[in-house]
Formats: C-alpha cells, sequence, structure tokens
C-alpha cells in the first residue's frame, strides 16, 4: 500500500459518507450540494489537520498572530495587541489603507555547555497584523508603547466642530 492509499484512506475515515449525509437529511441532495459538503468536510478537515498538526496540540509557545483590540473613548482610539517577549526593536508599525500595520520577529538562541554534552536551541517566528482603524483619527500624533508583552497603539481624534452654522440656500 503506498504512501497515497494511506493518505486517501486516513482522509476518508475522517468524512462522512456521502449516504450518511443523506440519510441525516432524508432526502435527495439537490444539485450542487454534494460538492458543497465535501467543500465543507474538507475545510473542517483541514482546519483540524492545522490545529493540531501530526497530533501535536500547538507548536511552541509563541502565537504566529497576535490577538489584538480596538477601543475608542472621547478624546482617543486605542489599539491594543499581546505581543509577549517581544520589545520595541522587534516590532514595525505602519499605518497603511487597511488600517495600523503591526509586524513582529523574535529570535532566540540559547546554548548550554556542560561537562559531557552541549545544547543549543534556536526559535523564530515572525507575523504581520492589520488591525482597521476609523476615520476621524490624527495618525500624525499617534503614540506607541510596549510593557509587559502588551503593545498600545492611542490615535487621538480629530477635533470637529460642534457649532451651528446655516447655510443659504441659492436657486
Amino acid at each position: 500500500m503506498g504512501v497515497i492509499d494511506k493518505v486517501t484512506e486516513k482522509v476518508t475515515a475522517l468524512l462522512p459518507s456521502r449516504r450518511e449525509r443523506r440519510e441525516s437529511r432524508n432526502e435527495l441532495p439537490p444539485v450542487g450540494a454534494e460538492v458543497l459538503a465535501l467543500r465543507d468536510d474538507l475545510d473542517r478537515w483541514l482546519d483540524r489537520f492545522f490545529e493540531e498538526p501530526w497530533g501535536f496540540p500547538g507548536v511552541g509557545d509563541f502565537q504566529l498572530v497576535p490577538s489584538a483590540s480596538v477601543h475608542a473613548t472621547d478624546k482617543e482610539v486605542v489599539v491594543t495587541a499581546e505581543v509577549p517577549g517581544l520589545d520595541k526593536t522587534d516590532l514595525d508599525l505602519a499605518i497603511t489603507p487597511d488600517g495600523l500595520s503591526i509586524r513582529g520577529e523574535k529570535r532566540e538562541e540559547t546554548e548550554h555547555t556542560r561537562k559531557d554534552f552541549f545544547v543549543s536551541e534556536r526559535r523564530y517566528g515572525s507575523f504581520v497584523r492589520t488591525v482597521p482603524l476609523p476615520d476621524g483619527i490624527d495618525i500624525e500624533r499617534a503614540k506607541a508603547r510596549v510593557d509587559r508583552g502588551v503593545l498600545t497603539v492611542r490615535f487621538p481624534k480629530l477635533e470637529t466642530r460642534t457649532e451651528k452654522r446655516r447655510i443659504p440656500v441659492s436657486t
């Protein structure tokens, strides 16, 4: 039995059969439904495969994409992102048409030498995360800082007119 046959057998075992899908609905599927069902099954299988590749739950402790949040106050918009283990030299921030682009890179090298053995470990991880920004913020006066693994970027809101003014209508 070849490698392809083994992989096909394992994938097939993860996916429900066409008969099981039809019996669960008690009806014949409309044209194209089988293709959509196969696509859904394949998406679920790929999600499961990449969540736990080769049966190992989570590889390393460095997440590839940090979680981020945006909240607004009366005076500013604040973006926070979790970047554990990174400092300001590991981060690059840029304003793009899509929003705030956060780029980070982490490299670690450790070496341990003892009398009868030598251990050298290297880890590397990088990410790019773009956070959409609302209109009405002053990107020129933005301030960013990293403290205890949390990146905080503050954007002051632009001043808006609140006074009432009449506009004449011409004909």
